[in-house]
């Protein structure tokens, strides 16, 4: 039996893994982007081969490093531990669900899932 994801719904069927499941609902906030650009950081191409050879860092930490600027450079939306955020920008009409199956994150705008993308 398929349930299809919807935006009132707790259990429904993953759009990431495909199975009947409870998600756990987040709300969206936002944080300033604070380098000195302004912009969001995406280390790709060149900065990512310096990341991945960076011989100051242990190899297991480079190959997290890695593995995160890969999934992010891929497009992937997932949850990730990082530095504790107080912001009072509550981003409204955005929310996320979050499969309690396989920890797959689902984007919600206007009450439309608009990631993952289906077919």
């Amino acid at each position: 039996m398929s349930n299809a994801p919807a935006f009132n719904s707790r259990h429904f069927t993953c759009p990431h893994c495909q199975q009947l499941a409870d998600q756990a609902w987040l709300s969206c906030y936002g944080q300033p982007v604070t380098n000195p650009e302004g912009l969001p950081l995406r280390i790709a191409g060149e900065g990512l081969k310096q990341l991945a050879s960076n011989p100051a860092m242990p190899p297991e930490v480079r190959e997290q490093k890695v593995a995160y600027w890969n999934r992010v450079n891929a497009g992937e939306v997932f949850l990730e531990r990082w530095a504790p955020v107080q912001t009072s920008l509550f981003i409204a009409g955005m929310e996320a669900s979050v499969c309690l199956a396989c920890h797959g994150v689902a984007v919600w705008l206007g009450g439309e899932c608009i990631y993952p993308r289906s077919g």
